[in-house]
């Protein structure tokens, strides 16, 4: 006999959800706006003078954010592994020679935890003191969309744990935008510490839903813009 947790792994159990139109019921319902993560990053790059602010975002895709931000060619960076932005590298790679700081960094990766972890501590180290990250796709509506590896079309993978370690580590300001699949905005202070929390590594969304979300710092979309301003 197959155990459940074997089948719902199956490409199988997938194809069966999708013909039959099998779905997880919708769990968190999104602010109704016409804001989304390009408009909180224009808000943030607003903050620093066109001429010099510097732009870095992770996981590129078919530069649909990349190509809005209006800075020169030298002073932003896309990086991803294998379409879009200018440069073709892993952000691991880029992260270890890396020697630029940033003004406003957007992560929008590879939706598994452990690397948008490693993006949002590489990120923290390179980010000029008074800088922004922000971070894409930190609340999952239902169990398919946060379901690792990706089987799926709307997918955030379960980079929400990021947004639960960011919420709880020290002199780090963290706020989640309910809009978007969950926009993250990130700013640090002097002496602060990323914390792990190496229990999240086995959770999955039903943990995320009833132990979680609504413990996290979520906000709406006119006071994320009072939040990026201050």
């Amino acid at each position: 006999m197959i155990k459940l947790e074997n089948l719902k792994k199956s490409k199988l159990f997938w194809y069966f959800k999708k013909k039959f139109k099998i779905k997880s019921p919708n769990k968190i319902l999104f602010e109704q706006s016409n804001f989304n993560r390009i408009s909180f990053i224009h808000r943030a790059l607003r903050k620093f003078p066109k001429d010099t602010a510097k732009y870095l975002e992770i996981g590129v895709f078919q530069n649909a954010v990349f190509d809005t931000i209006y800075l020169s060619e030298k002073n932003k960076y896309g990086v991803d592994p294998s379409t879009g932005g200018n440069i073709r590298m892993t952000s691991d790679e880029f992260f270890l020679n890396n020697k630029t700081f940033f003004d406003v960094i957007f992560i929008d990766g590879l939706h598994h935890y452990e690397q948008c972890q490693k993006d949002c501590i590489n990120s923290l180290k390179f980010l000029k003191s008074d800088g922004i990250i922000l971070l894409h796709d930190l609340l999952p509506q239902n169990a398919d969309e946060e379901y690792v590896p990706q089987m799926n079309k709307t997918w955030t993978g379960d980079v929400w744990k990021v947004a639960v370690e960011l919420s709880v580590s020290k002199n780090l300001d963290f706020r989640v935008v309910n809009i978007d699949h969950g926009v993250g905005i990130l700013k640090k202070n002097k002496k602060y510490e990323y914390k792990v929390l190496n229990e999240l590594r086995t959770k999955r969304f039903n943990t995320f839903f009833e132990t979680y979300y609504e413990k996290l710092p979520i906000i709406s979309s006119s006071e994320a813009m009072r939040f990026i301003d201050s």
